[in-house]
């Protein structure tokens, strides 16, 4: 479900009305209004960050989820997502979402740090795509939103010494990805099969340009770890250009709402 389309089409769970102040009402808006696209597609982007980790992408081609079931295993990943967001960690659905993640990552016995990182990784990477792609910057009380809810659903998994802000969570992702993040055979291997789930539901004509378009979305040293072909610098300019454009088109609608407004 989470294919190159459903990124920016796909419609979850609504979600409930909250306080315009509780961060869970605000990562809400965010991820179902504000944001809606950009929060999927960094979502997407993330997972590429968790392929290139050798250690990681290992235990992942062992299980064989997202080489032989990946599109199965892709929409999991967003339903459950979408459901954590819209139910909160300690709401029915939530909380039932949750139990099916911890059972899910139970039998492997992954490390703290490695959890650690792959829960960051979906804080600063939709991040990255709303700073380079977005109408706007994200505001601060929206970043520490994305801390507080992540924060919170990382304690129920049981993760320890998760970081306390938005600039910390970067710096612990960057230290790991110093260490641990290089080219493998397996980050290839299950890359390609999250890659091929993303892509199916594009007509058969589009899905090379979709294969370039997302290769040219990640940053390169996680590309070059997945074992993904370069981007074309043409795209890449252009994909700048779009979000420098998006960008613009948002000042100046925020510009007139304000002057029409006074």
């Amino acid at each position: 479900m989470l294919d190159l389309l459903d990124l920016l089409t796909h419609r979850p769970r609504a979600p409930r009305t909250d306080d315009a102040h509780d961060h869970l009402a605000i990562m809400r808006r965010a991820f179902f209004r504000e944001f809606a696209p950009e929060i999927r597609l960094g979502a997407g982007l993330a997972l590429f960050r968790v392929f290139a980790i050798p250690r990681l992408s290992a235990l992942l081609a062992r299980t064989g989820r997202w080489t032989h079931t990946p599109a199965r295993r892709l929409g999991r990943t967003v339903d459950l997502l979408s459901v954590l967001v819209a139910d909160g960690p300690d709401g029915p659905h939530g909380a039932a979402a949750l139990a099916r993640m911890n059972a899910a990552h139970a039998p492997h016995g992954l490390a703290n740090d490695d959890m650690l990182y792959v829960l960051t990784t979906f804080v600063t990477e939709p991040a990255r795509v709303i700073d380079l792609y977005g109408r706007r910057p994200l505001r601060p009380v929206e970043r520490e939103a994305a801390c507080r809810f992540w924060r919170d659903v990382g304690r129920r998994m049981g993760i320890r010494d998760i970081p306390e802000s938005f600039a910390a969570m970067v710096e612990l992702a960057r230290a790991y990805e110093a260490e641990h993040l290089h080219h493998a055979e397996s980050n290839r291997v299950v890359a390609e099969g999250a890659l091929s789930a993303m892509l199916q539901r594009l007509p058969p004509s589009l899905a090379p340009f979709g294969r370039t378009a997302l290769s040219a979305l990640l940053e390169p040293p996680v590309r070059r770890a997945c074992g993904l072909p370069e981007a074309p610098r043409p795209l890449t300019w252009a994909l700048t250009g779009l979000g420098a454009a998006r960008r613009g088109l948002g000042a100046l609608a925020r510009g007139s709402s304000s002057m029409m407004s006074s």
